[in-house]
């Protein structure tokens, strides 16, 4: 008798923690937050609507690979270093269990069925914990950049500033100045010109 009047509340409560499970899948798919879910050894769990869509990829062609087998450093860049600084994050997370903000990183993605194009991201990445302090989880979450460090940028010309009318008025009173005394000089050396040529002439 006693165990058939627990069973509404097992069942009660079985059906709740279906409910929040449902609920939280619910929540992380459609968060706008690009999210990934890797192991502590970085194998994807899952990721989000907003990282897939972001990335170029699929749900069920992510889960269970290696994080950096499914996106590995671009072959055409030369200096690609994506890689390595993710691999260094994931170990700081891994090491002290805080969230760890990386700089803005290129880092170059092939979408399914299509070519490399270049990305910059600004990547965080923390733990989820359990009781003990142990890492469940690393989660990986980027923000795409791209169009803002690509955006064209208009040429910067220095504009003069416009002179005050007083200052105006003084370099033209200095340039009429200077165009009297030279058409005075002009005329002094006219004279001097005209009385050496009669001088010669005798007149």
């Amino acid at each position: 008798m006693a165990d058939a009047s627990h069973a509404p509340n097992v069942r009660s409560a079985a059906a709740q923690m279906h409910g929040a499970e449902r609920l939280y899948r619910d929540l992380f798919d459609r968060a706008p937050l690009p999210l990934l879910v890797l192991t502590p050894e970085c194998r994807i769990v899952n990721a989000n609507d907003a990282y897939l869509a972001a990335t170029g990829r699929r749900r069920d062609t992510l889960a269970g690979l290696d994080m950096f087998a499914a996106f590995p450093d671009s072959p055409h860049d030369p200096q690609a270093d994506g890689v390595r600084n993710l691999c260094t994050s994931f170990e700081r997370v891994l090491r002290t269990g805080r969230r760890d903000g990386m700089p803005l990183q290129r880092y170059d993605i092939l979408p399914e069925g299509g070519c490399w194009e270049v990305r910059y991201w600004h990547p965080a990445n923390w733990a989820a914990l359990d009781e003990s302090g142990s890492v469940l989880a690393l989660v990986h979450h980027v923000t795409d950049v791209t169009a803002t460090v690509l955006k064209p940028r208009a040429p910067t010309t220095t504009l003069r500033p416009e002179p005050a009318a007083d200052d105006l008025l003084a370099r033209a009173d200095a340039v009429i100045r200077t165009a009297k005394r030279l058409q005075a000089q002009t005329q002094r050396d006219l004279l001097n010109t005209r009385r050496q040529v009669r001088a010669l002439l005798g007149r």
